[in-house]
């Protein structure tokens, strides 16, 4: 699943873990505007245990982890818009 936020391509993915009990989350950010092409946000990932949630709130949940960084960097590099 992608979504588009503030210039960034969210990339988010998840899968079972090797014995299965948790929910491997991963979101990857990718710069596609100008004023945000240059940047290198570092993954999120989470590991959420299957038996608290399901797979769909597992990727929301690592969506808007991703969300949250991409609006530090926002913020941080254009505070006067804070």
């Amino acid at each position: 699943m992608a979504v588009e936020y503030h210039g960034f391509r969210v990339t988010v993915d998840a899968k079972a873990d090797a014995t299965d009990t948790q929910w491997l989350c991963r979101a990857v950010l990718e710069g596609v505007e100008a004023q945000s092409e240059t940047a290198k946000l570092p993954c999120i990932e989470l590991a959420i245990p299957k038996l608290k949630i399901d797979v769909l709130m597992a990727l929301s949940m690592v969506e808007q982890t991703a969300k949250q960084a991409i609006d530090e960097w926002w913020h941080a590099r254009q505070p006067e818009m804070a």
